[in-house]
Formats: C-alpha cells, sequence, structure tokens
C-alpha cells in the first residue's frame, strides 16, 4: 500500500458519460442512436482524463481490470472515495485513474513525466471483491488526498505516521456504511491490531516506546500491525470530526520526530482545524508530551 515511482508502462483509460433524455429518445431516435454508438467507440479510445478545472471527483478505471463491464469496478470506487471526499471543504479537484496489478497493487504511484492525475494500482482477489476494493482503495485515496507526490512518504521517517492515517481511512469508510458485514471485515482483518489496542494502559507511553523503530523503518519496511493500532486510536476522534479529514493535505514534508511534527501540521493546517489537532495530539502522545 505505499507510494513508489511509476514505471512508466502504457495506460489506457475508459470514459463513457452519456445521457440521452427519453423525449430525444422518442422524438429523434436515430439521433439518440448516433449519440450512444459515438459514445461506445470513445470508451475504446486510448484517451487521456479530461481536464480536472472545476471537475471535483474525477474516478477512471482503466482497461488493465480485464473486465467487459467496469461500472460495478467504478460505482464502488465512487462510493468508496465519497465516504471521506464529502467532507473536503470546497470539492477540491481530484483526477484518479484506477488500474489493476495482482503483482504490484495495492499502491499509488508517484507521478511522473508531469501527469496531471494520479495513479493508483489494485490487487484484489476475487476482482471485483467489493470489501476488498474499499479497503485498498480507501487507504490509496487518502494517500492522494494526502498529497504524497509532495511529500514522498517512502522517503520519510514519517512514513509510518502517513501510512497510520491511510489505514485510518479505511477504517474509517468501512465502518461509515450501514452494512455491517463491512464493518465485520476490516475488524476481523485487523483483530490483531484490535487486541493490541486494548491491552495497552498508557498509549503516550507505548507510543513514544515505539516511535524510533517505527522511524527506522524507510522504504516498505512497515510495522503494519502497529500502523493498524495507531489507526484504530484515532478513528473516534475522525468519526467524530470527519471535517479532520481537510488536514492531511497539509501534511508536512518533514523528517522531524512525532511530537515536533504534530506541531508542525498543527502551524500549516488552517486555523479552524488547529484545536481538532490539539486533540489528536493528546490521543497519541498525551497532554504532557505536546510541545
Amino acid at each position: 500500500m505505499r507510494s513508489i515511482f511509476g514505471n512508466g508502462r502504457s495506460w489506457v483509460v475508459l470514459m463513457a458519460i452519456a445521457t440521452v433524455g427519453s423525449a430525444l429518445c422518442e422524438e429523434n431516435p436515430q439521433l439518440a442512436a448516433t449519440i450512444s454508438v459515438d459514445v461506445e467507440q470513445l470508451s475504446r479510445q486510448l484517451i487521456e482524463p479530461p481536464s480536472s478545472t472545476g471537475m471535483g471527483l474525477q474516478i477512471t478505471v482503466d482497461e488493465s481490470w480485464g473486465l467487459d463491464d467496469l461500472s460495478n469496478v467504478s460505482s464502488i470506487l465512487y462510493d468508496t472515495s465519497n465516504c471521506i471526499y464529502r467532507h473536503l471543504r470546497n470539492r477540491p479537484d481530484f483526477r484518479i485513474v484506477v488500474g489493476y496489478d495482482l503483482n504490484l497493487g495495492p499502491i499509488s504511484l508517484y507521478r511522473i513525466n508531469d501527469e496531471e492525475f494520479d495513479r493508483v494500482l489494485l490487487s484484489t482477489t476475487p476482482i471485483e471483491y467489493r470489501p476488498q476494493i474499499m479497503y485498498q482503495f480507501s487507504h490509496e485515496f487518502c494517500h492522494v488526498i494526502s498529497d504524497f507526490n509532495r511529500i514522498r512518504s517512502t522517503e520519510s521517517k514519517n512514513e509510518w505516521f502517513h501510512e497510520s492515517l491511510c489505514e485510518l481511512a479505511s477504517i474509517f469508510v468501512l465502518h461509515s456504511t450501514n452494512e455491517p458485514a463491512l464493518k465485520r471485515y476490516i475488524d476481523d482483518y485487523l483483530e490483531e491490531s484490535r487486541e493490541l489496542l486494548s491491552s495497552i494502559d498508557n498509549f503516550s507511553s507505548w507510543m513514544l516506546s515505539k516511535e524510533d523503530e517505527l522511524r527506522a523503518q524507510i522504504g516498505g519496511r512497515l510495522d503494519r500491525r502497529t500502523n493498524a493500532v495507531v489507526a484504530y486510536r484515532l478513528y473516534p476522534l475522525f468519526k467524530q470530526y470527519p471535517t479532520l479529514w481537510n488536514t492531511l493535505w497539509h501534511l508536512p514534508k518533514s523528517d522531524s520526530t512525532l511530537a515536533s511534527y504534530l506541531l508542525e501540521w498543527k502551524q500549516a493546517v488552517h486555523e479552524q482545524d488547529r484545536h481538532l489537532l490539539t486533540k489528536l495530539e493528546v490521543l497519541l502522545l498525551g497532554e504532557q508530551k505536546q510541545l
């Protein structure tokens, strides 16, 4: 689930948007048929995603999925991202091309060649397994809204913290649904981390005891069990204050230790969000450990 450089492979982008009103179909069936054919032809072309200006969230499912019908995957991806996107102010523009690669995914690829969209690979099995698509894509969507191309988390001693936030995104999304089966899916998958969290008497002391070890795990050698412990620790706060997702765009590009990093983060966000990051500080480091 970490982010790495793109490999320059060719990407096929599928875009098919057509709305033909019932009156048009009845009054001019030939024109309606022509539009339908044009859209079908467009969906087979190799095209770059459309301009993002004022377009909000755009997710394009490419043909690497090898499916005759990509609409189901597309629908799941939009449902997943909207659990977080609807809490973002001013509907920021995000363009994401989502491919399938059983060997490389799930992963977010760093932008190359001045690309204006983000590439994500998923690796769900079975390929259209909805809970796993939601779990993987919510994690990668968190990398996108964290501006991961700027902070380059795989080169940072704070990669573990970025990964914890993205694991939190998965927990948040699957718990945001009204489907108990989705909540059970992620809680069962991360059961070991939930049990560890429940056994910790003093979280701030535990966090400080783990930090040096976590900071040493640069380049993908991650302790995912600990990432999920941190994620579950923060989940109730994000559940209560989902506007916290707005602060991720302002994560510092910094190797500071956690206490200093959180202070830098608070200084970077909008003033209206700083009190929420203070609450996050307390959860992780306790009152006495804040700078």
